[in-house]
């Protein structure tokens, strides 16, 4: 979500007077986005980049025609309160304000405003694990809503903050598929059920060693996911831990092959056995609590 100084690229679609479809020399396809800069202009004409407020690329999300279509279908006020949405996810969680962040909170923001206009609701059926697991990006998605609202003048659903937080979640872990988002979402969610269920309690999610616990599965969710597991350890901690606290041990075989078979991975012994000493953490102190 940059701009390039000085450097020239030819115009392939004017989509609007404020969006461009260009061509860079070493054939990259660019979005420029600007007041003005597509008034009459023609493709084959070429223009200089650094004239556009924004330039955006393909990223993998979106190829540059699809970011074009979105952005030009996109009203001003609408990029505009994108762009302080992706602002705050940078001033309140530290996310990097790219266009990985903007562009699909802007393509949720236009659906998410349509229905607002046409009254149409939808469900969203991880509330709960939303704001249980990730209480931080939950209570700013509450916070988007309230800014869309007031910017916008309408009344989003109530619920769309769930989507909100999921966007800011997905730019931490995933960059960019939102699918294994709402997949780790779901699997952390049965992570915790299945621990009910071994250790006959439930868990209490808001006690700190919990909060650590999804902070944890979150990295190992995202590090197995991109292929990066860790694998280095000459220590058996999952014996010693087997040894000491078997339903500690147990609990993270049970959880790793939750994980594994939410993005068919196979979870190495290393992973495991940090799973393991967070399960024994949790389960003394749970334990102690009972």
């Amino acid at each position: 979500m940059d701009v390039t100084l000085g450097k020239s690229a030819t115009i392939k679609r004017v989509y609007n007077n404020n969006v461009l479809l260009a061509t860079e020399a070493d054939s990259t396809e660019v979005v420029l986005l600007g007041k003005g800069i597509g008034f009459q202009r023609r493709p084959g004409e070429t223009v200089d980049t650094s004239l556009a407020d924004q330039r955006f690329v393909d990223e993998g999300l979106y190829l540059a025609p699809q970011l074009a279509d979105l952005l030009s279908e996109a009203s001003s006020d609408h990029i505009a309160v994108a762009q302080t949405i992706t602002e705050l996810g940078h001033a309140a969680l530290g996310l990097e304000p790219r266009q990985s962040l903007m562009i699909p909170v802007l393509d949720h923001l236009t659906f998410a405003v349509r229905r607002a206009q046409e009254g149409t609701h939808i469900d969203f059926p991880l509330r709960w694990e939303v704001a249980q697991l990730y209480p931080a990006e939950a209570a700013l998605g509450r916070q988007v809503v309230a800014l869309v609202n007031d910017s916008l003048g309408v009344q989003l659903q109530d619920d769309e903050w769930v989507a909100f937080a999921l966007h800011f979640v997905n730019q931490q872990w995933t960059k960019g598929d939102f699918s294994k988002t709402v997949a780790m979402t779901e699997t952390i969610s049965r992570v915790f059920l299945r621990l009910a269920e071994r250790w006959g309690w439930p868990i209490d999610e808001n006690a700190s060693s919990a909060a650590r616990f999804v902070t944890h599965l979150r990295y190992v969710f995202a590090r197995a996911a991109s292929d990066k597991q860790l694998q280095t350890s000459r220590l058996d901690v999952l014996s010693a831990v087997q040894l000491a606290y078997p339903e500690a041990a147990e609990a993270a075989l049970d959880i790793a092959a939750l994980i594994g078979d939410a993005i068919n991975r196979v979870i190495t012994k290393d992973e495991i056995s940090y799973l393991a000493l967070h399960t024994t953490r949790l389960y003394v102190e749970m334990t102690e609590h009972q």
